[in-house]
């Protein structure tokens, strides 16, 4: 099998799927971007050449295999299997990374579909308008939970705080054309916070607002613990500021130390202290409360940097769904 003709003037788009134990709305997903697609294709939007490309993020369901059935039906759905979870991150730096050569435009959406697929027609309108990058902002979160809403506001609040520049109510639903493909794949660190990264690429960025619809099939991946553990990778990878924070710790623990010191003389000089309590209780337990934060920190930021200079492979490749196609055309782009 070949590539398809490119149609002159259409970009070819490839809609980046990241999925993760998602076999009860795999085959919902698949229909419904081919659908869209399709539509793009008949308005002149997109050229025919266009497809759809699922990264299974180490699935331990009927995903895999409900991908393999869809690609018998439709050679425009083709996939890439990871050897187990590495992560959302690395399974989507992972789709892009196959599809930047072969592909004028990705968009990247998550597999429920809760981000609303029309927006997809307003991310190549912007791009046409001259934009390298398109974000898409959700309008509300009417349709979110309680626990929901506080931990999103609770993490751009901390995000902002700690000096990482997102984009609030961004998750990972934008587009990138190849010029943003390739300079996002030229970082090459390990623990790569995307969000973070094509906010910085300094190119053309445009927001583009989609309402949030529903999950239709299976229930969300992401609990409050993953949303914990994504926020500390975020930070780690793109921010210094809790390095900066231990300093400022160091140096307010210097000050209330001098401050207990002139305490305890004051309290010495009137005659009513407790022998040995203010000058070793205090101490001990505001300083090994601070060392330990401290370390803790430091150690977060000394974990990274283990993982950095050991230059494991962000994901590993266990199958593909394609025709070749790609690989024959990256070997020429290469000659």
């Amino acid at each position: 099998m070949t590539e398809l003709p490119a149609d002159p003037g259409l970009p070819t788009l490839a809609i980046v799927v990241p999925c993760f134990n998602e076999q009860e709305t795999i085959a919902f997903t698949v229909d419904t971007l081919l659908e869209h697609l399709d539509g793009m294709v008949a308005g002149g939007i997109v050229a025919s050449a266009s497809f759809l490309f699922f990264v299974d993020d180490g699935s331990r369901d009927a995903t895999w295999a409900l991908l393999s059935a869809a690609r018998q039906a439709d050679r425009r759905v083709r996939g890439l299997r990871l050897s187990r979870n590495f992560g959302h991150q690395p399974a989507l730096l992972a789709g892009i990374t196959a599809v930047h050569d072969i592909a004028d435009v990705s968009i990247s959406i998550d597999a429920d579909l809760q981000q609303e697929p029309e927006a997809m027609e307003r991310f190549i309108a912007a791009w046409r308008e001259g934009a390298n990058i398109v974000l898409g902002v959700r309008r509300d979160r009417a349709s979110d939970g309680v626990g929901k809403k506080a931990s999103a506001t609770g993490f751009y609040w901390l995000m902002r705080s700690m000096g990482v520049g997102v984009v609030p109510n961004h998750a990972d639903y934008r587009l990138l054309d190849k010029k943003a493909m390739r300079a996002l794949l030229s970082f090459p660190e390990t623990n790569l916070f995307i969000r973070g990264i094509s906010s910085m690429l300094g190119f053309d960025t445009r927001l583009v607002p989609f309402d949030v619809k529903e999950r239709q099939y299976g229930a969300s991946k992401y609990s409050l613990v993953r949303m914990l553990r994504f926020a500390l990778y975020a930070i780690t990878s793109f921010s210094v500021v809790p390095l900066r924070v231990i300093s400022v710790l160091g140096v307010v623990s210097f000050l209330v130390s001098i401050g207990m010191v002139g305490y305890v003389v004051w309290s010495a000089l009137r005659g009513s202290t407790v022998p040995g309590w203010a000058s070793t209780v205090i101490p001990i337990y505001f300083l090994a409360g601070v060392q330990l934060l401290s370390i803790g920190v430091l150690g977060e930021y000394v974990g990274k940097i283990y993982s950095t200079v050991q230059q494991r492979p962000r994901w590993i490749e266990w199958d593909r769904l394609d025709d070749g196609a790609a690989a024959e055309q990256k070997l020429r782009a290469r000659a």
